[in-house]
């Protein structure tokens, strides 16, 4: 049949072909539309210009020229025509085959199927004699006899058949639930066997030195601790391999594991939980209903595994507990002796801490244990403070926080050994220096350098102590946090929420940042205060001592015939004063910004701590409180003093002023009294207000006023007023205080200008009949004239007169050479002019007048408005 279908195709696409090359070849050329169509083609631009042209009739000419040979033209369609008929069989026999391969592809598809047909029709179970058998189990399909059952006991045993399948593979299904829950369980609940085993013997023996006669074994007996050793605190490696890091970061890290597990376990397995709701949190609990008579004995090993998830938590959380208890006390001592803490700290005898360059060991005493004596095994300070920050030490104090208790007592010892080193070093830096300083006693004689090196150093040691802190209590700043763990820790360290601890956290809170950092300050803070107060009390003891002062200092100026030595001198200790409140001013801002900054940054669950409590702060405040106090007393004492200290050469408005700039210029200097370091610690700051310049200007001001006679000393005042508005005064305090000296100052100008123009009078003539003419006006007899007066008479006013008039070709006006300000000079002068014009004024109109009694008026030789043209500077 396939044969027949292939044939007929074949001859079917043999007669296309074959009509379609009949219909090329009976393709005439001579009819009119052929005729017509080359004509058309004649007509297109010739392409090959080298073609001959034909001779046949039937050629055509084109418009260009070009002939085309219709018998070519026919040759091409034909050889075309040819072509796609050849093309188009190659295609069809292609098609043809892809037939064939088809037919037999589906040919082999009905053979299969058949095939399962005739395998499902016949049964499943058959009988030979060799009992009974599924059929497939012999490999050739015969080479068993089979022997025919009835139809009703093969579906029977059909059916038990699948019964078992069914049960087989709900077993497999249920088993690999179980293997997976008991992964997931060990996953999260058990530890590895590394990890165990670094739980029940590390000991951080990498981080000490092992003698020969001291060998160490891996077990839990006394004798087998290396930290046992008397010398073990002295033979700790400060820079340990990284090998041993890695096994005590794995060491850690297995700790914080064991910890987290603790938890969970706590979480699943606690009290209000109960056992079937802890078994089916692992999906291994099925019920019993679904099981029928058969399954019996896998029925009973369900039941036994719904107790596998408490039995197993309790007693892991039994085993847990010991570990974790015995791996904590061990890193607890690691701790110790690493940072020399504790049990490990130098022994009393030897903590002979050198507090100065004469503190050296006696004949007989070896120097290394001298040394060793002070620090332990550290060389120096920063040898101690990198142990400090080493990555260990932080991350042992963070898993620390697992057990409260030790935590707890860890931080209190390491601010405990943080104060003793700091107070260590500031007492060596006093007496002996320390780092490459100089001894800070050595400037003792300057008291603002002192105070401030000593500030300095004790600022220096707060902000190293307070980036020990930090770092021992956030240790993962460079640690990305897990996302999707329940393991991970956040970047701030917090309390753990073991219930079995829960109750221990009220009374075993750690220590926080600003705790520690009080602590650790606390035994700088005394001799620090100490000395700063000795170094107040001295340079003010004229306002301490009251007028006892101003008494001793009044004897000692007689005594010692030196004003102006007696005036510096106490000028010096006020501005010193004042600088040293400076400083204080600015460290106490330093500290409060620095105690917040820290505030914020420590961990959750560790309470706010009040920053003033400091007592590092608290030294400053109360010295800033007493330094102020101090200053506010020399500073009126040295007021009240103004008059004893004044000379001939330096008035009292003059030592104000000098006072006034020096302490301006000194606010200007210190840090203390910038505008971004205010001391914001209580709504209303005391020692602000006493250090302001409005103060200063209050006190001296008012203290040089009643003093003021001349207008240098107003000058005085003013320049003083103009230093303290550019250093910071303000405009309203400076309005004030320039009201009340240009009141005086108006005063004063009076009282210079009348007793100068009672001099030009004098010198110009016109002070005799001036005089004369007042004491007319003040008898007032009445009907008299002016000429009948004494010393008014015809002859008098005319040589008086004359006088006068030449005087005005050189004017007698002073020039006031004691005033220095050009400016009040030639007010002064211009005053001065105008009394003498009103005084003229004011005799001529008398003169003129109807009492003046004189004959001829000839001697006026110039009216009051030309004499003030005259006398016009």
């Amino acid at each position: 049949m396939s044969s027949t279908a292939a044939t007929t195709s074949t001859v079917a696409g043999n007669n296309v072909l074959s009509d379609k090359v009949n219909r090329a070849l009976n393709v005439r050329t001579d009819t009119p539309a052929m005729r017509a169509a080359l004509d058309a083609l004649a007509s297109l631009p010739s392409l090959n210009d080298d073609t001959s042209a034909s001779t046949d009739a039937s050629a055509t000419t084109t418009t260009a020229g070009a002939l085309i040979d219709a018998r070519s033209v026919r040759a091409a369609i034909e050889q075309d025509a040819l072509r796609r008929a050849l093309q188009f069989q190659g295609e069809l026999q292609k098609l043809a085959n892809d037939a064939t391969v088809l037919r037999q592809r589906v040919e082999n598809v009905a053979k299969v199927a058949d095939m399962v047909g005739r395998c499902v029709e016949s049964p499943i179970v058959v009988h030979s004699k060799e009992g009974m058998v599924l059929v497939g189990d012999d490999d050739d399909g015969s080479a068993a006899e089979r022997t025919d059952v009835s139809n009703t006991n093969a579906w029977e045993e059909e059916r038990i058949l699948a019964s078992h399948l069914h049960l087989a593979h709900k077993s497999y299904v249920e088993a690999t639930q179980r293997q997976i829950a008991v992964d997931a369980f060990l996953d999260k609940f058990d530890l590895g066997e590394g990890e165990a085993r670094l739980l029940d013997h590390y000991n951080f023996e990498g981080f000490l030195v092992i003698n020969n006669e001291h060998d160490t074994t891996t077990g839990e007996g006394e004798n087998s601790n290396p930290w046992s050793h008397p010398n073990a605190a002295l033979n700790v490696i400060g820079q340990p391999s990284q090998r041993a890091v890695d096994d005590a970061m794995a060491f850690l890290s297995a700790l914080e594991r064991l910890a987290v597990i603790r938890k969970e376990l706590s979480k699943t397995f606690g009290s209000g939980t109960s056992s079937t709701a802890k078994d089916e949190l692992y999906e291994y609990d099925v019920s019993e209903n679904d099981l029928d008579d058969d399954e019996g004995v896998i029925s009973s090993g369900r039941k036994q595994q719904k107790q596998l998830g408490t039995n197993s938590a309790l007693r892991m959380m039994e085993q847990l507990a010991s570990r974790q208890e015995r791996a904590h006390e061990r890193l607890y001592q690691f701790v110790q002796y690493y940072l020399g803490i504790g049990s490990a700290a130098p022994s009393s005898n030897m903590r002979a801490v050198p507090t100065s360059s004469t503190d050296r060991p006696s004949m007989g005493v070896d120097p290394s244990i001298y040394n060793k004596g002070a620090l332990g095994r550290f060389h120096d300070g920063d040898e101690m403070d990198e142990a400090y920050a080493h990555t260990v030490i932080r991350r042992s104090l963070h898993v620390l926080r697992n057990s409260p208790a030790h935590h707890v007592h860890a931080l209190e010892l390491i601010a405990s050994s943080r104060r003793t080193e700091v107070t260590r070093r500031f007492l060596l830096a006093l007496t002996s220096g320390y780092g490459g300083m100089a001894p800070l006693e050595m400037r003792a004689h300057d008291p603002v350098g002192y105070v401030g090196d000593m500030l300095a150093f004790a600022f220096r040691a707060f902000r190293v102590e307070g980036e020990l802190v930090k770092t021992l209590f956030i240790w993962k700043d460079e640690i990305e946090v897990e996302k999707d763990g329940d393991e991970g820790t956040s970047k701030v360290d917090t309390q753990p929420n073991t219930e079995d601890e829960e109750g221990d956290q009220e009374g075993d809170r750690p220590m926080g940042v600003a705790e520690m950092l009080s602590q650790s300050m606390g035994g700088l803070s005394r001799p620090l205060g100490t000395r700063v107060k000795q170094v107040v009390t001295s340079l003010s003891s004229q306002g301490i001592d009251g007028q006892e002062g101003i008494v001793q200092d009044d004897i000692m100026a007689t005594q010692g015939g030196n004003d102006d030595d007696v005036t510096s001198s106490s000028l010096n200790r006020l501005v010193a004063l004042y600088s040293v409140c400076g400083l204080l001013k600015f460290y106490c801002s330093a500290v409060h910004k620095a105690l917040e900054k820290l505030q914020q940054n420590q961990p959750e669950d560790v309470g706010v701590t009040d920053v003033t409590k400091n007592p590092f702060f608290a030294t400053c405040d109360e010295s800033l409180t007493e330094a102020a106090d101090s200053y506010v007393a020399s500073l009126r004492a040295y007021g009240a003093m103004l008059n004893s200290h004044a000379t001939p050469m330096e008035t009292e408005a003059q030592l104000a002023h000098r006072a006034i700039v020096q302490i301006a210029e000194e606010r200007v200097a210190s840090p203390g009294f910038a505008e971004d370091s205010p001391l914001e610690i209580s709504k209303e700051d005391v020692s602000s207000k006493q250090l302001s310049l409005s103060f200063l200007i209050s006190t001296l001001v008012d203290a040089a006023l009643p003093y003021l006679r001349s207008l240098d000393d107003s000058a005085s005042l003013y320049s003083a007023l103009n230093s303290a508005v550019k250093c910071g005064l303000e405009g309203s305090e400076s309005a004030k205080w320039s009201e009340l000296i240009q009141e005086r100052n108006a005063s004063l100008m009076e009282t210079l200008v009348d007793d100068e123009t009672v001099k030009v009078l004098d010198v110009c003539g016109l002070g005799g009949i001036h005089t004369a003419l007042q004491q007319m006006n003040g008898a007032s007899i009445e009907g008299m004239a002016m000429s009948c007066h004494p010393g008014l008479s015809q002859s008098e006013v005319e040589a008086a007169m004359k006088q006068f008039y030449s005087s005005l070709f050189s004017p007698p006006i002073p020039t006031f050479e004691e005033i220095k300000d050009p400016e009040l000079r030639k007010f002064a002068r211009s005053k001065t002019a105008l009394r003498v014009v009103d005084v003229y004024r004011e005799l001529y109109d008398a003169m003129t007048s109807e009492k003046g009694g004189y004959a001829d008026f000839a001697f006026l030789g110039h009216e009051p408005d030309q004499v003030k043209t005259l006398l016009s500077l």
